[in-house]
């Protein structure tokens, strides 16, 4: 394997999204053609003050305007967003609202309370500038105090598919452009932070982080329906988690991932056989981070271009509550330059 750093080609952009915030970025096109990202704000990697915001793009990720809020309960530490577009238009944000915290602010691991986590659901129908009234769902409900994550997949016959995790992984299922879910599908007993794509033959395939070594992560195969999975597969191996995929023009795979080992930060591979083999060269996104609370990335495909988005709080305290140093930037590459590098 060979290494290839992206600023080393010709088209490669590195922006500031936004600063003192930033964690767990996931990224869409809207149906109006601007690039939306939502990501964390008001507190660290854990905090009860954390909220979520957005951000868009109207130029593929050169400019960007400044962050709304998308949801923000203030009774729970909102976190961890799923992001999709439904086939109307609607931006729809799922995330896990988080009220295991004490008096003092610290965080409690004592998950018993059923009243301490929950899942909500917020939705956009202007392309992400405004989000209207946030929902929970109620602990009869059962995938509520489970944690959505990554990208959403709307097919094409409009129906959504949503990673939720706990643990275990699933997919949810919404058939009204994301306003009711249902339909809870194990997908697996030992991933979580799962990311999925469709391939150009129908399967699809899923990259996730396993439970037994929080370190690694693996892939799974599935049937064209989504519906029959493979047993996981290893992923690389090392510290490369979490990840998340994109189907680009020429039919192959971008798994783009973050990257635990000096120096920090996140890396992508390309596959042309639907994941049974990755590139030899693995290209560098970022690398300046140092320490492992970093990554998480997101990627999109806008006209030509491929966008992948990463936060880094090597400068905020590790694991604090304060989000004080965190950033969230993104690369921007021509996308035929991004095939032709990644061999």
């Amino acid at each position: 394997m060979s290494e290839l750093h992206v600023d080393t080609l010709s088209s490669a952009e590195r922006v500031r999204v936004a600063s003192d915030m930033g964690y767990f970025p996931v990224a869409v096109v809207t149906k109006d053609g601007a690039i939306l990202v939502v990501f964390r704000a008001g507190a660290g990697h854990m905090g009860r003050d954390g909220y979520l915001v957005s951000s868009r793009s109207e130029d593929g990720g050169r400019t960007w305007s400044k962050p709304v809020v998308v949801v923000n309960t203030r009774a729970f530490d909102d976190r961890n967003p799923a992001v999709g577009v439904a086939q109307d238009g609607t931006v729809v944000v799922t995330y896990h609202a988080n009220g295991m915290y004490g008096p003092d602010g610290k965080y409690m691991t004592d998950r018993r309370n059923p009243k301490a986590l929950h899942t909500g659901r917020v939705l956009s129908t202007n392309h992400g500038r405004s989000w209207g009234e946030p929902m929970l769902w109620t602990d009869q409900t059962p995938w509520d105090s489970q944690s959505p994550y990554g990208s959403m997949l709307t097919l094409a016959d409009g129906s959504m598919a949503m990673p939720i995790y706990l643990e275990k992984t699933w997919l949810l299922w919404s058939r009204d452009n994301g306003r009711t879910w249902g339909e809870q599908q194990l997908v697996a007993d030992d991933i979580n932070e799962t990311a999925y794509c469709v391939l150009p033959s129908g399967g699809w395939l899923l990259v996730g982080r396993s439970n037994r070594n929080r370190e690694q992560s693996s892939f799974v195969r599935s049937s064209p329906d989504g519906k029959t999975w493979s047993e996981p597969r290893l992923f690389f191996g090392g510290t490369r988690h979490p990840s998340d995929l994109a189907v680009l023009a020429d039919g192959s795979v971008l798994c783009v991932f973050g990257y635990r080992d000096e120096p920090c930060g996140a890396r992508a591979r390309r596959s042309t056989d639907g994941g049974m083999t990755w590139s030899e060269v693995e290209l560098v996104v970022h690398d300046k981070a140092t320490t492992g609370d970093c990554g998480y990335p997101s990627v999109v495909r806008w006209n030509g271009w491929v966008v992948m988005f990463y936060y880094d709080a090597s400068k905020a305290s590790l694991f604090a509550y304060d989000g004080t140093g965190c950033v969230v930037e993104c690369v921007r590459v021509r996308e035929d330059e991004l095939i032709a590098a990644l061999r």
